[in-house]
């Protein structure tokens, strides 16, 4: 019987911050990002549009390293962000998370919460 592949998010749970606090992310401005974290695509986000930042977290969760996430991540924004992303994220990034911040499997698992991102999202341009 073939070996089994290790699972592409088993390093979360080392790499997540311990708490939200340690997201210490821009909350204002233009990001930039650096050649290790994008290094093709849409490299630059306007942290106060919230579709950009919604695209600019799920870059940061699914490409970065442990070092972006407290870099890029803000956790009052993730906690905004969550409802979309908790949809959009595979399984394994968001186990990992809720796993570790048990106030993203909350707003996760809320519809209402999903419904008013979704309609801040829409109403959010991207330029």
């Amino acid at each position: 019987m073939p070996e089994t592949l290790p699972s592409w998010t088993a390093h979360l749970p080392r790499w997540i911050p311990r708490s939200l606090s340690d997201l210490h992310g821009p909350r204002e401005g233009v990001i930039d990002l650096p050649l290790d974290l994008c290094w093709s695509g849409h490299t630059r986000y306007d942290i106060e549009r919230f579709a950009q930042r919604v695209a600019l977290y799920e870059l940061v969760i699914v490409q970065g390293l442990q070092k972006h996430y407290a870099e890029f991540l803000n956790g009052d924004y993730l906690l905004e962000a969550w409802p979309l992303l908790h949809r959009r994220l595979g399984d394994g990034y968001v186990e990992a998370w809720e796993g570790r911040f048990p106030e993203l499997a909350r707003i996760g698992a809320s519809p209402g919460a999903f419904a008013a991102a979704f309609a801040r999202w829409k109403e959010s341009p991207w330029a």
